[in-house]
């Protein structure tokens, strides 16, 4: 899948999709860029609060005025150390001999900051603080397969619709997804009862219009540690810059579908009228 890249500058307004990077030490999100530097294309740590995008080269921090921001829904980190990537590692541009050079981010000094892998050096290296910072073990971001999600209507579920698990009563209950509130959040759809809910702010919400997953290839992965596999579905993205993710847990009889949530570092599914807390799920991952 190749990358989506747009263009930007300090005034510039942020790009829907922009894909979260981390944040700087004093909070503030950090976003994934690139920008051309002595030769180099070079991923970019760009801070809109800041106006100011920042790459590293030869052993130093460098501000730019031009980048290009990472845009799209369907991208993952995962753990990596040594100058190794996986082979669908993201690549934001090259040295000026050639080498590949692709995006990573990592802990330093409070923040979680973007920087570039460099494989031959073996590491990553962030631009933090004026100088060009080397570590060891790093996330690289990766990109992810694109999921079939179709259109649906409480009296009609599309074929090959992906089972989330069943109701109190047993009925069968399939993974989907509906937009509220501005985020696109995993839903339960049971198509005996003709309806579709989310859960949002404590309540579970029916919800009318709403997407159906559909295809093979899925499996339900337990979380522990609320561990989440780089191949777990997405459904989107919060406002906050999470991705948000489909899990399923157990309650009161049922096998219900709901949203993970990586910052509270639980499963919320829509029961009874309320958003219900799980610390025991699984997560649906592709195989």
């Amino acid at each position: 899948m190749d990358a989506t890249w747009v263009h930007s500058s300090p005034y510039a307004a942020l790009p829907p999709f922009a894909v979260v990077g981390g944040h700087d030490v004093d909070g503030a999100p950090i976003y994934v860029g690139r920008s051309y530097h002595e030769g180099d294309t070079l991923p970019a740590k760009v801070i809109p609060s800041k106006r100011t995008a920042y790459v590293c080269w030869n052993g130093g921090e460098h501000t730019k005025s031009h980048w290009e921001i990472l845009v799209g829904q369907h991208y993952a980190w995962v753990p990596c150390h040594g100058g190794s990537v996986p082979p669908n590692a993201v690549r934001a541009g090259n040295t000026c001999n050639g080498e590949p050079l692709y995006v990573g981010r990592g802990h330093h000094c409070n923040s979680l900051t973007v920087g570039k892998i460099h494989p031959s050096h073996g590491c990553l290296y962030i631009p933090f603080g004026g100088q060009e910072v080397r570590l060891n073990s790093y996330e690289v971001l990766i990109t992810q397969p694109r999921d079939n999600w179709v259109g649906a209507t409480p009296s009609y579920t599309p074929p090959g619709a992906v089972v989330a698990g069943h109701d109190s009563d047993r009925a069968v209950i399939y993974v989907g997804r509906a937009l509220h509130e501005g985020e696109m959040l995993p839903a339960k759809v049971i198509p005996s009862k003709m309806c579709a809910y989310v859960c949002y702010g404590g309540y579970e919400i029916n919800k009318h219009n709403f997407e159906v997953l559909c295809g093979y290839g899925y499996t339900w992965v337990h979380s522990y540690d609320h561990h989440l596999p780089p191949n777990a579905v997405v459904t989107g993205v919060a406002r906050n810059g999470e991705p948000i993710y489909v899990g399923r847990g157990h309650h009161h009889g049922s096998l219900t579908p709901g949203l993970i949530s990586v910052s509270q570092r639980c499963l919320f599914i829509p029961y009874g009228g309320r958003e219900i807390r799980l610390n025991s799920y699984e997560v649906l991952c592709r195989q």
